[in-house]
């Protein structure tokens, strides 16, 4: 006598999950980024004052030398003829002031950087000079030739300065400031610090990154923005440095916790 034993079957073992070191990481990438970064607030404030100067409404009219304004009539000197006013310029003095302040702070940031001892003996510098105006009372020469300062630029000028700016920078922000850059995976850096050159690949064990302390200034204009030291150490002993990373803090965070997984591996 003879008993049928049921046929078993085996279902498929389920994939393991992919968890941590064995999920492939996304790279960090850190870009250097070229002084031009800094110029975004002259072209700012060249569209808002080309705004500004549009919606103001006023044309300027250009008169001869010796002409009479009596009341609303201009009166030009014998022999001479009036143009059609056509420019459109805002009556306040402030739209070229303000614009003027601007391209002083990005000319300032493109060319010095004040940090950490230096940036402390430039804010001791400003205070002197403070208090030597003070003492000396020029304080009222000052204002007054302030209330003497206009400076206006009708709504062409605004517009011809600030889009090529705005397509300069978006251009080399975006393009080709991105072609000098250090790119970190769990056991790898790859770096390209000059345009042209090739990468360079590091194992992480060997490179070690330091932020230099920050210009705040610039910190504040440029984002969050600072320059980070690239240390390679073994037989190949370099130094890269990445200017003005966006944002250089948080990147900073996430080298260190990337660098921190490796070594938990």
């Amino acid at each position: 006598m003879s008993t049928e034993v049921p046929e078993m079957k085996l279902a498929p073992a389920a994939a393991a999950p992919v968890t941590g070191s064995a999920a492939e990481e996304r790279p960090i990438t850190v870009y250097s980024h070229s002084p031009i970064l800094y110029w975004w607030p002259v072209w700012t404030v060249c569209l808002v004052m080309a705004l500004w100067t549009y919606f103001d409404g006023y044309l300027v009219a250009f008169v001869p030398p010796d002409s009479a304004v009596e009341g609303n009539v201009i009166t030009a000197p014998p022999g001479a003829e009036l143009e059609s006013p056509v420019l459109r310029v805002a009556r306040s003095r402030w739209p070229g002031i303000v614009l003027l302040f601007a391209v002083l702070l990005s000319v300032h940031l493109s060319c010095a950087s004040l940090r950490g001892a230096v940036g402390l003996f430039g804010l001791a510098a400003v205070a002197v000079l403070v208090l030597l105006v003070n003492a000396l009372h020029w304080w009222d020469p000052l204002f007054r030739w302030f209330g003497l300062l206009r400076i206006h630029l009708n709504l062409g000028a605004y517009l011809t300065l600030g889009l090529p700016l705005l397509v300069m920078w978006a251009f080399a922000v975006r393009v080709f400031d991105r072609r000098t850059y250090a790119v970190i995976t769990t056991g790898q850096v790859r770096i390209r610090d000059e345009l042209g050159a090739g990468e360079k690949v590091y194992d992480t064990s060997q490179v070690s990154f330091e932020k230099e302390p920050y210009d705040w200034l610039r910190w504040v204009v440029g984002g969050g923005a600072g320059d980070v030291l690239v240390r390679v150490g073994g037989p190949q002993a370099a130094v890269y440095s990445l200017e003005n990373v966006f944002l250089v803090g948080w990147k900073m965070k996430a080298i260190e916790e990337r660098l921190r997984t490796r070594d938990v591996i």
